[in-house]
């Protein structure tokens, strides 16, 4: 399933990298252990999950293995910015009954309401969160600084702060998020590519490779979406 600022995937563990990201991934073991490698090396016992926070480098294995991720950034609500962390850390058992117990878009949303209550610090700039969420073209920093009304230093300052990267970073990120919608909705990857933006299809997969770990071909093509609006 895919909305707005968060995705749920069910799939089978495949090749991937080391990689850091600007959502946070909560990850359930479903049927075996699962193995983390990154920063921290740790085994997490099947039917329990752990927690990513966004910019934590991370792997998961082994190859095969099932695994329910659940992917939450904080376009999903702009009133509650989530808190950063810096490893990876089990999710308490009640939650993680709750995460494998989703089977719709509306139960996904509730599951991270809930979750951002708990874990939310504080809520994001408003001049910042007004703009990412109109249309058109925010394709550069000084695009997303006239239309949030701010001057590029003070644009770098807020974004710095309230996603930990630079403006350019986080306009990588709604790129990528850009073209997978096209992706999931049907499109190739030279549709996809274009959608979000990227010089060309070679684009796009650097980047979905950086930010995910894995190249759209191979990771992500051959799933079955649902777009929750």
């Amino acid at each position: 399933m895919l909305g707005t600022g968060w995705a749920l995937i069910d799939a089978r563990i495949g090749a991937s990298r080391p990689h850091s990201h600007l959502a946070h991934q909560i990850s359930l073991a479903v049927e075996q252990d699962l193995e983390i490698s990154g920063d921290v090396d740790m085994t997490v016992p099947a039917g329990q999950a752990v927690v990513f926070a966004s910019h934590v480098p991370h792997r998961l294995g082994p190859q095969g293995a099932m695994v329910r991720s659940f992917y939450l950034d904080p376009l999903f609500r702009a009133g509650a910015r989530m808190s950063a962390g810096s490893e990876p850390t089990l999710l308490p058992p009640a939650e993680t009954a709750c995460l494998g117990a989703i089977a719709s878009g509306d139960e996904a949303r509730r599951w991270a309401s809930s979750y951002l209550d708990r874990m939310s610090g504080d809520p994001l700039d408003s001049r910042l969160s007004s703009a990412l969420a109109k249309p058109g073209d925010l394709s550069t920093a000084r695009a997303l600084a006239d239309v949030a009304r701010l001057s590029p230093s003070r644009l770098r300052e807020i974004v710095g702060r309230d996603f930990g990267v630079p403006p350019a970073k986080l306009l990588q990120w709604l790129q990528l998020q850009r073209a997978l919608r096209a992706l999931v909705g049907g499109g190739g990857l030279a549709d996809a590519a274009a959608a979000g933006g990227f010089a060309d299809q070679s684009h796009f997969t650097r980047r979905c490779a950086q930010w995910l770990g894995v190249t759209p071909s191979a990771g992500l093509a051959a799933f079955a979406f649902e777009i929750v609006p």
